[in-house]
């Protein structure tokens, strides 16, 4: 009889533990961007206005935002925020100064863990020369 006693004091023990460590799930997070719009056409030496917002289900760990030539692969700019929170606000410039007309893309990536799980949202645009 004791020993039943002790085995269901282990075993509710057991259970006990299995279910306070549930793990937190990852959060989720909706990128929208209000400028620019796709295919918008910058003209040369007019600026770009890249702003948005991200709203996460929880907190997230930060975002990359980045303009790249996907015509010559360049990485025109790039900037970020580092703090946690469950939403971010961005608003950023890029003059267009491109050699040639190429196709832009504008892209926002969030990191919604510390386990590298991302997400990300991107633009096309036109810069023409």
């Amino acid at each position: 009889m004791k020993k039943m006693i002790l085995s269901a004091v282990a075993l509710s023990i057991a259970i006990m533990s299995v279910s306070s460590c549930k793990k937190e799930e990852t959060p989720t997070a909706t990128i929208t961007f209000n400028e620019p719009l796709a295919n918008d056409t910058i003209l040369i030496g007019d600026s770009l206005h890249v702003e948005g917002t991200i709203t996460g289900t929880g907190e997230l760990h930060g975002y990359t935002l980045s303009i790249t030539n996907k015509t010559s692969g360049a990485v025109l700019y790039t900037g970020s925020a580092s703090n946690h929170s469950d939403t971010y606000a961005f608003h950023e410039h890029w003059l267009n100064n491109v050699s040639s007309t190429s196709n832009i893309e504008v892209k926002v990536e969030v990191e919604l863990d510390h386990d590298g799980n991302k997400t990300a949202k991107a633009v096309q645009v036109v810069a023409l020369n």
